[in-house]
């Protein structure tokens, strides 16, 4: 009996993954019957939680309308799995004069088996319709505890890949995830029957969704200061050079830091006479003690500058230096690019710092168009931090493979405490090399800078 409980259940798993592309037409379908309804609501709702019925069975399952940001997730019963349903969600954040800045969305299908236990395959969706990040996994969704058993999953069978740098036009990946999917449904085995739609004693259900908690657009005519610092974070002189022999002086000057068309503009120019020997001046902000965060989405879209020495980035630092001085502490980049367009380099790194001695982990990708605004974002949970590349995951990173050396019974240190956000153009040092002098002035345009907080019971629950 227990052994065909495991067939039965393996036979589950495999029918998931070809259910997500399957439902797919029949949940647009939803999705567009359920924009429709929303406009019974007034223009800024949220609608979290609800079951709001559709028609045959499909339920509208969270809807915010906002100014500048809209999401809306649909719900589809599954045939012959009763306690099995399909998952998609759409959402688009605006520019302030009406046109989509930003379009994505998920699709999954997912199973309630007993003991709060859930199996799930999906995949995210671009804006042109087509899949990438395909998964399954299963999970124990309560509170904190959830990536314990990921790790678990993760151990025996091993995690699909993050696709890097590409975009699938579809296709599961069925032979890099057939081992996966044999470990969940062997954990999934002797189970029994199915458990219910709502994922009751399921607390959070892992179903959270990103919230935007802070914003800088740049709309003004100059910096708001109430955001952001135009000082070194953590009170170092303006010329110290960033630890790196770098060549600029940050300055506060409308020369270097300015607002301007709806951007912030840190302008690079050369100088003569600057203290401790450097030979330009730039731009450098950051939100020390008026943006402090632990966990969530940080996302900015920025236009990068091109030429030898140039070492724009957007970076986060630990507010309070609780495991000691740099990099004990720990450092986030979101965004660094050295040297771009120099002898064709489009690349741009996202990177972790931590530990004694100097450990760094991360990864990189290339640009497609080095002269275009690109969005940049990382996503920080308690025991994973992944970076994007305009809405494509590129890299990942998981708690087992940093530590701190000031904390070592924290599992979580360095990267539990809150951490600010930096937007700086270097110029030159030890990473780069020196500048050439050439084509200057330099200048780093950021569009918006956006932080998200997820709204499910943990950190984790918008995996």
């Amino acid at each position: 009996m227990r052994a065909a409980t495991k067939r039965l259940h393996s036979v589950c798993a495999i029918w998931l993954c070809v259910a997500v592309t399957a439902q797919s037409a029949q949940a647009q379908r939803a999705l567009d019957t359920a924009i429709e309804r929303a406009s019974d609501f007034s223009s800024e709702r949220h609608l979290n939680g609800l079951s709001l019925p559709i028609w045959g069975g499909v339920r509208l399952e969270a809807m915010e309308m906002e100014n500048a940001h809209r999401r809306i997730e649909i719900s589809v019963p599954f045939p012959l799995l009763p306690a099995t349903r399909f998952h998609r969600a759409e959402h688009d954040i605006e520019s302030p004069y009406g046109y989509a800045r930003q379009k994505g969305g998920a699709q999954s299908l997912r199973m309630s088996l007993p003991y709060g236990l859930t199996l799930e395959a999906g995949s995210q969706i671009d804006p042109f319709g087509r899949r990438h990040n395909d998964f399954i996994g299963l999970t124990f969704r309560l509170s904190d505890t959830r990536h314990h058993h990921q790790r678990i999953a993760a151990y025996k069978g091993g995690e699909p890949q993050p696709i890097e740098a590409r975009q699938r036009d579809g296709q599961f990946p069925w032979l890099g995830t057939f081992g996966t999917l044999a470990l969940v449904a062997a954990l999934a085995g002797g189970g029994g029957g199915g458990g219910s739609d709502n994922n009751a004693g399921n607390p959070g259900g892992g179903d959270g969704a990103w919230q935007l908690v802070w914003n800088d657009e740049f709309s003004g005519d100059s910096l708001d200061t109430s955001k952001w610092s135009m000082t070194d974070s953590y009170g170092r002189d303006q010329c110290f050079g960033g630890g790196n022999n770098e060549q600029q002086c940050y300055t506060s000057s409308s020369n270097n830091i300015a607002v301007e068309d709806g951007k912030l503009v840190l302008t690079a120019r050369s100088e003569a006479g600057l203290a401790q020997g450097r030979s330009y001046t730039s731009g450098r902000v950051q939100s020390s003690g008026k943006a402090d965060f632990t966990y969530g989405r940080f996302e900015a879209r920025i236009k990068l500058p091109s030429g030898q020495g140039s070492w724009p980035a957007f970076w986060m630092l630990p507010t309070e230096r609780a495991y000691g001085e740099w990099p004990r502490s720990g450092e986030i980049d979101v965004m660094e690019a050295i040297n771009l367009g120099v002898d064709g380099n489009r690349a741009v790194l996202g990177t972790l710092h931590f530990g004694t001695l100097h450990t760094y982990i991360g990864g990189q990708t290339t640009i497609d168009d080095i002269n275009a605004f690109n969005t940049f974002a990382v996503e920080w949970f308690p025991d994973q931090i992944r970076w994007s590349l305009n809405g494509t995951q590129y890299a990942s990173r998981s708690q087992s493979e940093w530590f701190s050396s000031g904390a070592s019974g924290d599992i979580n240190a360095p990267f539990d405490r809150n951490f600010h956000m930096i937007l700086n153009l270097a110029i030159g040092g030890n990473y780069p090399g020196a500048s050439d002098g050439q084509n200057f002035p330099r200048q780093m345009e950021v569009d918006y800078v956006r932080v998200y907080q997820c709204d499910g019971a943990s950190a984790s629950d918008c995996k």
